[in-house]
């Protein structure tokens, strides 16, 4: 798998949900916003099967002894490649994905506490967007 493929399908991801959650606020479309939280567990099953397929596995761009010792100073964190420093963004869209199962449980049966679920969601979610932004600013 490509590095612009792991940094570019996300951003996708995140801004198709966050298009249809507010178009369906605006429009007072229930299926739009619908389809933008489902978005959002697309997003999370991606990055599960990224983060636990071994793309980003740091074992791999580490020694053991750093790993255990945590022994990530300046230097080594210069010298990680990008599938490595991906992960906390990969993180956030599958903690995105799990707060949106029960956004969406709740926005299907039109109660008010899905707006909250739903805004927690998008914000974690465009952290780790924000992520993966500041790491390819880095390169």
């Amino acid at each position: 798998m490509t590095n612009t493929f792991l940094y570019t399908i996300p951003q996708w991801f995140v801004f198709a949900a966050l298009f249809m959650i507010i178009y369906g606020w605006v429009e007072h479309k229930k299926a739009f916003r619908l389809i933008g939280i489902a978005i959002f567990l697309l997003l999370g099953i991606f990055s599960a099967v990224i983060v636990f397929g071994d793309y980003l596995a740091m074992g791999d761009y580490l020694s053991p002894a750093e790993v255990v010792a945590e022994e990530i100073d300046d230097e080594v964190l210069n010298e990680i490649p990008i599938e490595a420093q991906l992960l906390p963004g990969y993180w956030s869209f599958i903690i995105a994905s799990v707060l949106a199962i029960p956004a969406l449980l709740l926005d299907w049966t039109d109660k008010k506490r899905s707006k909250l679920l739903i805004v927690l969601t998008s914000l974690i979610a465009l952290a780790g967007f924000f992520i993966i932004v500041g790491i390819i600013r880095g390169m």
